[in-house]
């Protein structure tokens, strides 16, 4: 079973790398990215539509010809249509999901964003986020993907993740600090 995920994470990798090599090819990555960004967010918010491109039963054809009309409905690029029209011809329209989070993955990585994740117990507001975002950015000299996370059992503070660097300002790290230092003077 695991052999075959593996087989499959290389089948998503080979297709998101075309994608990606087509839209840099033909200057257009910026409009891949929207339209790939519209795709999850169709697939994250119709049950109905994952249920089709999921289902094992549903033909290759009756796949495509849904899929089609959905993303002519969004409006995307003739390069991104006519992509996953093949994908669904090939009979892997159920790792579409897998193949766009990839391909915006590989994106970051060839435009040399770093990602940053900031875990706190509320969601920040969209101008602290653009604040975070800009202040990493200019301590780093790099573009930042910035993702935020809720974690109720931090307490309060924030965890703040760059790459492989973490800054701990948690509530809850400071009690388990405080804890450890507690049981020294006993």
């Amino acid at each position: 079973m695991s052999n075959d995920s593996k087989n499959m994470g290389s089948i998503v990798e080979r297709y998101s790398k075309a994608l990606l090599e087509l839209s840099i090819e033909s200057k257009v990555i910026d409009e891949v990215h929207q339209d790939v960004q519209k795709i999850i967010e169709l697939l994250s918010e119709s049950n109905d539509l994952k249920r089709i491109i999921m289902s094992p039963i549903m033909s290759r054809n009756d796949q495509k010809v849904i899929l089609q009309n959905v993303l002519t409905k969004v409006s995307v690029s003739k390069l991104v249509l006519n992509f996953f029209m093949v994908i669904c011809v090939n009979g892997r329209a159920f790792i579409i999901e897998r193949i766009c989070k990839k391909f915006i993955q590989m994106e970051k990585d060839y435009k040399g964003e770093v990602r940053a994740e900031i875990i706190s117990t509320e969601i920040p507001n969209k101008d602290d986020l653009i604040k975070i975002e800009k202040i990493i950015k200019e301590s780093i000299g790099s573009d930042v993907s910035l993702v935020s996370k809720i974690d109720k059992s931090i307490i309060g503070g924030y965890i703040l993740n760059i790459g492989s660097v973490m800054l701990d300002g948690s509530i809850r790290s400071k009690l388990q600090t405080l804890k450890v230092s507690m049981k020294g003077t006993k």
